[in-house]
């Protein structure tokens, strides 16, 4: 299990909270302070820190992995060392502030029978994700196509990964996601979705049966999207 630990009074500072796997290359001598993400000052080592092994929004509550699954530990493969990234909102600029929220993970002895992993399927963060001024509706498509699925799981899982879990991440623009998917180039079911998307509540959705991603399917994550308040472009950054 893992439940977030926001600071009282933080509720809407503390935006979301990614933590990643780094490379068990990792310098020690960089771990005893924190730094400001992709600024300068950040050790060039933390750049090996990509892999996303958990993910919490506001509004979340903490998340619990099914009675078969969980997420290794104190393996030889597992990671040596986790790179917490927190980000903030402070729209009004509020200057001074000292944050210690976080996480707490609640780990048990007994071995669960599959490991957890995570799946980003999406929008990349980029100034190429941009969204117009003025648009009641805008709507843009993240592929996870299938020659990129054939080749992510056809060598290490053929008999593919199962979903037990989705969460759906957007900022104030989003008005609604789903996440579909193809098989033999036939659509599923929705994976998940969100059609009155609220960004304040981003909660995991569970699935009530696990659903498998095979070798050769792909997916598709919808995004809409409302600017009609807005007058100038809106661009997605880190």
């Amino acid at each position: 299990q893992v439940e977030p630990l926001i600071q009282k009074g933080h509720e809407n500072l503390v935006h979301h909270i990614l933590l990643y796997q780094c490379s068990s290359s990792l310098n020690d001598s960089v771990l005893d302070y924190g730094h400001e993400c992709y600024h300068p000052n950040m050790p060039d080592s933390f750049l090996t820190c990509e892999t996303v092994i958990f993910a919490w929004a506001i509004g979340g509550e903490g998340f619990t992995y099914p009675p078969h699954v969980g997420l290794s530990i104190g393996t030889a493969a597992d990671p040596q060392f986790v790179l917490m990234e927190v980000h903030y909102d402070n729209p009004s600029y509020t200057e001074g502030l000292i944050d210690n929220s976080g996480l707490r993970l609640i780990y048990t002895p007994v071995l669960r029978k599959y490991d957890a992993g995570v799946i980003e399927a999406g929008l990349w963060v980029s100034l190429f994700h941009n969204i117009p001024p003025g648009m009641p509706e805008f709507v843009s498509e993240g592929h996870c196509t299938l020659e990129c699925l054939e080749e992510a799981l056809g060598a290490e899982r053929p008999s593919g990964i199962h979903v037990f879990a989705v969460l759906l991440h957007a900022h104030l623009a989003g008005r609604a996601i789903r996440m579909r998917h193809f098989h033999n180039g036939e659509e599923q079911k929705l994976l998940a979705y969100d059609d009155e998307f609220d960004f304040n509540f981003q909660e995991f959705q569970y699935l009530k049966e696990e659903r498998t991603i095979l070798p050769g399917d792909n997916l598709i994550t919808e995004c809409h999207y409302s600017t009609v308040d807005r007058i100038h472009m809106t661009w997605v950054r880190k």
